[in-house]
């Protein structure tokens, strides 16, 4: 069976927050560059600037849940977690806006392994869920031999 990918839903707020804060450090990038006299200043604010638009840009475009092989693998940008298809307990919506790597606050919480949880936020929940083997709310289903 081929890896099943799903891209993470991203609510407009964070799309708008993500973009202010790239269009906010590319201005901090040309004051700066423009208005301090101290070189060895001005190259590490420049680069600290861009390394922040990075990680924004890397969120924005590459947090993804990939179904491969009883494996799901959670990227978000340069995060990653596995988590052993056959140790979820369960999966439940949620709206809980602590961090995690989902880009939308239409969330789906997992609970897998020893009291471990992680929030994801597939922008197709029901493929997702499928692949997964999972229904909202319920433990695992039950695999057909």
């Amino acid at each position: 069976m081929a890896a099943k990918v799903f891209k993470s839903k991203v609510d407009l707020w964070i799309r708008i927050l993500l973009i202010a804060v790239i269009i906010t450090e590319i201005w901090t990038i040309g004051r700066v560059a423009t208005q301090m006299p101290e070189p060895l200043v001005v190259t590490g604010v420049i680069l600290l600037a861009i390394a922040v638009v990075g990680l924004m840009i890397w969120l924005m475009l590459g947090t993804r849940y990939v179904v491969d092989r009883g494996v799901l693998r959670i990227v978000a940008g340069p995060f990653r977690w596995k988590v052993q298809i056959d140790q979820i307990a369960s999966v439940e919506a949620t709206r809980n806006p602590l961090s995690s790597p989902a880009l939308s606050l239409d969330r789906l919480r997992i609970r897998y392994g020893k009291n471990r949880r992680i929030m994801i936020s597939p922008a197709d929940k029901a493929g997702f869920l499928k692949a997964i083997g999972h229904d909202l709310n319920t433990k695992r289903r039950e695999q057909k031999s």
